[in-house]
């Protein structure tokens, strides 16, 4: 396999720390709302990647990690440590308890990726009935439970001469290290520009780059709704600590693949790998593998604060299956930007819906594998995960002469890493928002027994080209053939 690496900033070919093992953490969601499509993204990537390792024949111990405390609002952008914690705004606009709000929207987090086909990161298909409660059994590992190794990972840092200490947090001390900033080739002084000055928060700190490795329970901090006790009092831990304490707790202080978006790499992965190093005098990861940006046109990154970024019950309802977006991520390549908009969201139902009317025409009588074609696909796979020649060589597979029920053998064999049920999928396309909205008005106006303005609206659904049938087992639509 071979992957662009973020450190050697080129394609490298990856070489497990064990032959024929793959350790990786994935960067996952802080969970203070529903995730969005960006995300989403992202997990469509690192599913394709998880998939592809397993059919290249790789073992895979795979992590991902819910962020329920410490992520402030302006971490992302530019590495403030002193803004305002996700989990605390959101638990104030509902009423409810950080951890409450944890919980809920993990359960979308599971929701999303049953509907996406994702697979949980212990490689498992997430069973109907799981919840937050049991996440940590398939693979998730949430930092409120990690809190003790946070704890023993700052000490071994500290112990190595890495931190200083104010009246309101511990710092990690990054002119320390040598390479900080290896990730973005500036150096410090060039960094220390672009991230934010904490006036007047914390006139203590000696550089602007520094970062918090644990936020004291003082000043703007005094009213924190979750703390825990630790050697430099009560507080909370800095987000970027989290990640490394439990990528290491749970892979160990050497690990192959660490997985996010871009936007992690100057600040978040700059600073987790300065945390590893503080502990363990060794970079931890061998690999950084991050995936591009969605963007809007004018190239503009979607978000959801901006209201830009939709979630999937937002795409659901505008008339997509969950498979449709699936297919549109899974058809590009992680390290290319995407353009996203309905448009590009109707042409990948499109495409999704001629490849099952494909597929379905070949019968349903499976065969055997075509070796040809899985040796193409593996060699696809192992090129950086080259998506574009993977939906090339299925559709060469469609146009061949091959027996019918080896064709389709092997399309679902190749289905294994694309996740697109091409096996159990319907051809029907889905309908439209406004006419299933239409459908529920016409099903009250029934069960009212207005059958004028039942009529009516069975005239508005005809005219946007679908027919009501009224069945036994209720109303039924078709569309009608132009």
């Amino acid at each position: 396999m071979k992957l662009y690496s973020t450190l050697d900033k080129k394609i490298v070919k990856i070489e497990p720390l064990s032959e024929g093992e793959i350790s990786m953490y994935n960067c996952g969601p802080t969970v203070y709302f529903r995730m969005h499509v960006g995300n989403i993204r992202a997990y469509v990537n690192w599913d394709i990647l998880h998939r592809a390792f397993l059919y290249l024949g790789y073992s895979v111990k795979r992590i991902m990690n819910i962020t329920d405390v410490g992520h402030m609002s302006s971490t992302d952008d530019f590495g403030d440590d002193f803004g305002d914690e996700k989990m605390d705004i959101q638990a104030k606009k509902e009423g409810l308890e950080p951890l409450d709000i944890a919980n809920k929207y993990i359960d979308t987090v599971l929701d999303d990726f049953r509907a996406l086909n994702i697979l949980a990161p212990n490689g498992q298909v997430i069973p109907s009935e799981l919840t937050f409660m049991e996440v940590n059994k398939y693979g998730w590992s949430r930092a409120t439970e990690y809190i003790d190794e946070m704890i023993e990972m700052i000490q071994k840092i500290e112990k190595n001469g890495y931190t200083y200490e104010t009246k309101q947090a511990l710092y990690f001390d990054v002119s320390k290290l040598e390479d900080y900033t290896i990730f973005t080739g500036q150096k410090l002084e060039e960094k220390e520009v672009g991230v934010r000055k904490e006036v007047g928060v914390d006139k203590e700190k000696r550089n602007p780059a520094d970062f918090v490795l644990w936020m004291k329970k003082e000043g703007k901090y005094r009213d924190h709704i979750m703390n825990w006790d630790s050697p430099w009092g009560v507080g909370f831990p800095g987000w970027h600590i989290e990640c490394s304490a439990m990528s290491t707790a749970l892979l160990g202080e050497h690990f192959d693949i660490h997985t996010g978006g871009i936007d992690h790499i100057p600040v978040h992965h700059t600073n987790e790998r300065a945390q590893n190093i503080g502990a363990y005098k060794h970079p931890v990861v061998k690999y950084w593998i991050h995936n591009e940006w969605i963007v809007s046109r004018g190239d503009i990154k979607l978000s959801k604060s901006k209201g830009t970024a939709p979630t999937l019950p937002e795409i659901i309802e505008a008339g997509f299956s969950p498979l449709d977006i699936r297919y549109l991520f899974a058809s590009i390549n992680y390290r290319t930007k995407v353009e996203f908009s309905l448009q590009a969201l109707t042409g990948a139902r499109r495409a999704r819906l001629n490849l099952l009317k494909r597929i379905r025409e070949l019968g349903t009588k499976s065969g055997n594998v075509i070796e040809r074609y899985v040796e193409g696909f593996k060699n696809e796979l192992e090129n950086n995960l080259n998506m574009s020649g993977v939906f090339g060589l299925v559709n060469e597979l469609l146009k061949s002469e091959y027996p019918k029920e080896d064709i389709l053998a092997t399309t679902y064999d190749i289905d294994r890493v694309l996740g697109l049920e091409l096996e159990n999928e319907s051809t029907e396309e889905p309908l439209e928002s406004g006419i299933e909205k239409l459908l529920n008005e016409r099903e009250r106006a029934r069960e009212r027994k207005d059958f004028v303005e039942s009529d009516r609206i069975r005239d508005l659904i005809y005219r946007e080209g679908y027919q009501v049938l009224d069945t036994p087992e209720g109303q039924r639509v078709e569309k009608i053939n132009e």
